[in-house]
């Protein structure tokens, strides 16, 4: 299984910073110009980005990836999973948030996958790689 791994530090509170990823619509400042529609939400009122919840990206009206959270750990970890893509076999998400002290969050964002296709996994991941570096440091200058 090929994977990468994208560590971030954020300058502010865990809990801000876990708020922040932990909403589906965060992604379209992320890595815009990619755009990030929620179209089921959790069966968790209070948090409708949680576990359980769908949301479909792509650009304009056509939307082809869904991603389905599968683990919501507030403060601690957030897992999802790409659903109904037939050129992927496996993706899993992982986004794990460390509080270095009380002003400081280390984000580390890990991607499991498996194309169906031989050698498009590395090339899927390493764009994966470069977006994720990107979204993220537009992400830690708002918080």
């Amino acid at each position: 299984m090929k994977s990468i791994q994208v560590k971030k530090e954020f300058n502010a509170p865990i809990e801000k910073v876990f708020e922040l990823l932990s909403k589906h619509a965060t992604y379209n400042v992320a890595f815009a110009p990619i755009q990030v529609v929620r179209v089921k939400d959790s069966a968790d009122p209070e948090r409708p980005d949680g576990v359980g919840s769908v949301r479909r990206m792509g650009f304009g009206p056509i939307k082809p990836l869904q991603e389905q959270i599968t683990l919501l750990e507030p403060n601690q970890r957030i897992e999802y999973k790409v659903i109904k893509n037939p050129l992927v076999k496996h993706h899993l998400g992982i986004i794990q948030f460390e509080a270095l002290d009380a002003n400081r969050t280390l984000v580390t964002y890990t991607i499991e996958l498996q194309a169906r296709a031989p050698f498009v996994s590395q090339l899927i991941l390493a764009q994966l790689q470069s977006a994720i570096k990107i979204g993220f440091s537009k992400l830690a200058k708002t918080v």
